[in-house]
């Protein structure tokens, strides 16, 4: 049997990059999986391609990941997996980032982690079973000019992954964020640094959280700087 076989996912910011390929590397071991972003077109590309739903919505709203969840829910169940990857990035200097641009990204990036989990945990801590992986960044571990938005979201998702750990240890829930470096993907030609990575590098590391890697390694942030 598949290492998912019979377990369900959801995959934020499904619709390209790290999330499309993170949904075809988990359905491939067995998982069903939801997809979830703002762009109707890309996910239906990205359900007929391995995933099995896809549903449309932000994560910064509370109402849509409400839906999600229930949507996920009637088509497969309780989620056993979350992968938190829906992220945005708004370059520009402290002093000219428009306070409306830092406050999406930290919306997007940090509350959007917050809001999924929160609705999944209850359900995975009454069955004493799931896997939540953030996907962080090597932003969250140092400092670049004209990131400080996505910078302070990505260290923030890293202290998130690490306080929820400790709240679920013991309930047979693991938590842990994946930090890639420069990945080949549309968010990275915003930014003058090169591709070191490709998305389904990350993918692989990703289903290995969430199917194979230890209990023991909850909490933990694992580096892919390629």
């Amino acid at each position: 049997m598949s290492q998912l076989s019979g377990r369900s996912a959801i995959v934020t910011g499904g619709g390209r990059g790290i999330g499309a390929a993170t949904a075809r590397a988990l359905a491939a071991l067995g998982a069903k999986v939801t997809v979830f972003a703002r762009t109707g077109a890309e996910l239906e590309r990205v359900a007929a391609d391995g995933a099995a739903l896809a549903v449309q919505g932000d994560v910064s709203r509370e109402e849509d990941v409400a839906r999600l969840v229930a949507a996920h829910a009637r088509a497969f169940g309780p989620c056993d997996v979350l992968v938190n990857n829906a992220g945005i990035l708004e370059r520009g200097r402290v002093e000219v980032l428009p306070p409306a641009s830092w406050r999406r990204v930290l919306e997007v990036n940090l509350t959007g982690a917050y809001l999924c989990s929160r609705a999944v945990v209850p359900e995975m801590r009454r069955r004493r079973r799931g896997r939540i992986v953030n996907v962080a960044s090597i932003s969250g571990t140092l400092g670049s000019p004209e990131a400080s938005a996505y910078n302070a979201s990505k260290w923030g998702l890293i202290g998130f992954t690490k306080s929820l750990a400790e709240e679920l240890r013991g309930d047979g829930v693991q938590v842990m964020s994946v930090s890639p470096g420069s990945v080949d993907t549309a968010m990275l030609k915003k930014t003058p640094f090169a591709p070191a990575m490709t998305a389904d590098d990350v993918a692989k590391v990703i289903a290995w959280c969430a199917a194979e890697a230890p209990d023991a390694i909850t909490g933990s942030n694992v580096e892919v700087f390629g």
